[in-house]
């Protein structure tokens, strides 16, 4: 998967989060029991910290340019892999 389509399922992830939240909101406003106000709070603040983590998340996935997934290894690395763990095991002897 590509870092672009991330992004985009990441971005729709978050907006399906932050119009569930404010319809939560909304209904826990009209509720007005001590319960559904403890829980207004928590999702005010929620309302606040996801679009932050969100775009602190993507912002990494800049970061990271390429966004390749691992490659496979050839047969040659493979095996310049094990021949060289098979030394460091002889020199731990």
């Amino acid at each position: 998967m590509k870092n672009n389509k991330k992004r985009r399922l990441f971005a729709v992830i978050g907006i399906i989060i932050l119009v569930s939240m404010y319809v939560l909101n909304l209904v826990l406003a009209l509720i007005g029991t001590d319960w559904s106000r403890q829980a207004l709070k928590g999702t005010m603040i929620l309302s606040i910290a996801i679009p932050i983590l969100l775009y602190a998340f993507l912002m990494l996935m800049k970061k990271n340019p390429g966004g390749k997934e691992e490659e496979e290894l050839t047969q040659e690395q493979k095996e310049e892999i094990y021949r060289l763990m098979e030394e460091k095991e002889k020199e731990g002897d």
